[in-house]
C-alpha cells in the first residue's frame, strides 16, 4: 500500500508539471544528451515505465490473493 500511495503522489506531481501552462513541454531537459530529450519525452517515458510497474504490482497482488479485479 505504501508503494501505491507513493506512486499516486508522484503521478500527481507529474500531472501538475505537464498541465502547468508555464511548462514548456518541448524544452530540453538539463540532464538530457541532446535536444530530443524534452519534458514531453520524459513524461511519456515515465508513463511507459509506470505502466510496466503497475503490471508488476497487479501480478504480485494476484499471487497473494489480494486482487479484486
Amino acid at each position: 500500500n505504501d508503494a501505491i500511495n507513493d506512486f499516486r503522489q508522484d503521478l500527481s506531481r507529474l500531472r501538475e508539471l505537464v498541465n502547468n501552462p508555464e511548462t514548456d513541454l518541448l524544452a530540453s531537459i538539463p540532464h538530457g544528451h541532446d535536444a530530443s530529450h524534452t519534458v514531453a519525452r520524459q513524461a511519456m517515458l515515465a508513463a511507459d515505465h509506470n505502466a510496466y510497474h503497475i503490471g508488476q504490482l497487479v501480478t504480485v497482488r494476484r499471487g497473494l490473493g489480494e486482487w479484486d479485479g
